[in-house]
Order: C-alpha cells, then structure tokens, then sequence
C-alpha cells in the first residue's frame, strides 16, 4: 500500500462530496471530459498540516480519523478556490505551472484561467 498515495485519497474521496463542479468548462464551456481543479492542491495542503500539527500517519485508521478536522480547516481551499476546468484546459494549465503546483502559484493560476476565458470571449 502507498501510504502517501492512499492518505490523500482518503481525504480527497471525503470531501468530494461536497464539491461544486460546473456542467462546463469555466475557460470555454465545454461540457465534456469535465475535472475539479484545486489552485491550492489537496496533497501539498494535506502535508503541510500534517507537518504543522505533529501528526504522524501509519494507517488508514489514522487518516479517517483526522481528515475531517483537516477538511474543516481548509474549507476555503478545497471549495472555494477550485474551478471546473475539461480536460485539456486542466492539462494546459498542469503544463504550465507542474503536476504537483506550489500552493504559492495558486493566484497566479487562479489569472491564468481567468485571462484563458477572457481569451475565449466567455465574460
């Protein structure tokens, strides 16, 4: 089992329930082959807080049981700050700014996809 691989699963299949992906691509309205986009992504969030509270993960047991304080916590970052992006603007924008993107891109992701709209003409 890959522990790392495994935890972020857990929190992520968690917290899926609650978000609020789009019927289309916010950059050009596609309504196909549809992804949620952190700009502040689940699994750099998840070790950070991990890191900052001490907390030291073994077992699945111990990820469900902190991963809905962890949720609580970062509210904001996991609903808030996300967009629906189709496929290809998803993977545009991963080859922009990497697989894993440092939470400290997530404004100028946030732009990105902004001005990728304003592109399309889709005000």
């Amino acid at each position: 089992m890959d522990l790392k691989r495994d935890l972020v699963k857990y929190v992520r299949d968690r917290a899926k329930s609650k978000y609020q992906k789009s019927t289309e691509c916010f950059i050009c309205r596609s309504e196909e082959n549809l992804d949620f986009h952190h700009f502040y992504g689940l699994t750099e969030l998840l070790d950070i807080w991990l890191r900052k509270n001490k907390i030291t993960i073994s077992t699945a047991e111990d990820i469900m049981g902190v991963r809905d304080t962890f949720i609580e916590e970062h509210m904001e970052e996991l609903y808030d700050e996300a967009v629906t992006l189709c496929h290809t603007h998803h993977l545009k924008l991963h080859s922009i700014y990497g697989k894993r993107p440092k939470l400290i891109t997530g404004p100028k992701q946030k732009r990105w996809v902004e001005k990728q709209r304003d592109k399309h003409g889709m005000v």
